[in-house]
């Protein structure tokens, strides 16, 4: 299976507007934004090449806002830098946003070429727990990160061009709130909306009415063993899965996804273990009260933060010493969140024995709940 630097090595001498974009572009555009570009930007108002990320490589200013232990994400960045196809995009409009008290992760960035291709693309979770606990939030409430993506489509989606929203993970979400809430003199300018592996939106919490034009306009790509893509997983009629290099989890990482001639490398059905757990967690969000989640995720996140890391890497430097005012925290927690979290394990247990059951029925054929989505291969799309 070829991985996203083999795509960036074909079609690297070859402009965007020359081949159309691709759905391979999305996700090279989706792992782009993981990069802090804060040395480049001093300003929302200013304008650079992703050519000039060089530079910042060589001063050795680039900071990768996820884990990328084990990936070269900064090999990946040079590689796309120097290519023709992504190089000379200019990028604008970059917006970085960090809060702890509200919780507040978002960061976004425009690329676009000399002809009327634009792409506002979405940044998912960071390593900070403001991210984190936000990621949560979208099952009882509307986030910030939700509205800021909502203005900064309203701003930037700019009519006589052909924009494309794209996001993955948080940014896939936010990508899919934006287009679903799009003022409706802006849609018809929106070529088409990538959410790479992201969460729905919560029907309980928000207006749904916009998901009817989305669907005409989304594709939806998860890897085969997918959680974070499953939650309040849009209903949206293209949706595929796709193969990856990476092992459990770690499948949710862009840079881990398959390529095979050109597109992405689609898969028919998702793991059986990333469907039980997927039904497991359903099943337990959806018998907790809206208040009762708001209630869970304020002592969760108060409990990580009690020893005074503001980011995952900091729980991870402080070892198992680190987690010893985590656990103390949780101990004095809420009654609702200790039975909640009590609770969890009945529905691994109930979700997955329903599994078990569906795989030895008696005509011998499953009848489990495996999505599955037919491998697409036309290229390129909606160019």
């Amino acid at each position: 299976m070829d991985t996203l630097f083999d795509y960036l090595q074909w079609m690297g001498d070859f402009p965007l507007a020359a081949t159309g974009v691709r759905e391979a572009d999305a996700l090279v555009l989706g792992l782009l934004s993981y990069f802090d570009l804060t040395p480049l930007f001093q300003s929302e108002d200013e304008t650079h090449t992703l050519r000039e990320c060089l530079n910042m490589i060589e001063a050795d200013q680039v900071k990768v806002m996820v884990n990328s232990k084990g990936q070269d994400y900064v090999g990946f960045l040079r590689m796309a830098a120097e290519s023709e196809r992504f190089g000379a995009l200019t990028m604008s409009r970059y917006i970085d946003v960090l809060l702890n008290d509200p919780p507040v992760q978002f960061a976004a960035v425009r690329f676009q070429d000399d002809t009327d291709l634009s792409f506002l693309v979405y940044r998912g979770t960071d390593q900070s727990l403001a991210g984190w606990e936000e990621d949560f939030m979208i099952s009882f409430t509307r986030t910030r990160a939700q509205t800021q993506a909502q203005a900064y489509a309203n701003a930037y989606v700019e009519n006589g061009k052909r924009n494309y929203l794209i996001g993955h993970s948080k940014g896939g979400n936010e990508a899919l709130f934006a287009a679903a809430n799009l003022r409706d003199n802006k849609w018809d300018a929106v070529e088409h909306v990538y959410i790479l592996d992201g969460p729905g939106l919560c029907p309980e919490v928000l207006d749904m009415s916009g998901m009817a034009r989305v669907n005409e306009k989304a594709t939806h790509i998860v890897p085969v063993f997918s959680i974070v893509g499953k939650l309040f997983a849009a209903k949206l009629d293209d949706t595929r899965i796709v193969q990856s290099s990476g092992s459990g989890f770690q499948q949710h990482s862009l840079i881990t996804w398959g390529i095979d001639h050109g597109k992405p490398a689609y898969a028919e059905e998702n793991d059986p273990t990333s469907v039980w757990l997927n039904a497991a967690v359903d099943g337990w969000i959806g018998d907790v009260a809206q208040e009762d989640r708001a209630t869970l995720v304020s002592d969760l996140f108060e409990a990580l933060a009690a020893g005074g890391a503001e980011s995952l890497d900091d729980l991870s430097a402080g070892g198992l010493g680190g987690l010893e005012p985590v656990l103390k925290r949780m101990k004095s927690s809420s009654e609702t969140t200790r039975k909640l979290l009590g609770e969890l394990p009945k529905y691994a247990v109930k979700h997955g024995i329903e599994t078990l059951r569906s795989k030895f029925t008696s005509d011998g054929e499953s009848d489990d709940k495996q999505e599955k989505a037919e491998p697409i291969g036309a290229e390129p799309l909606k160019a």
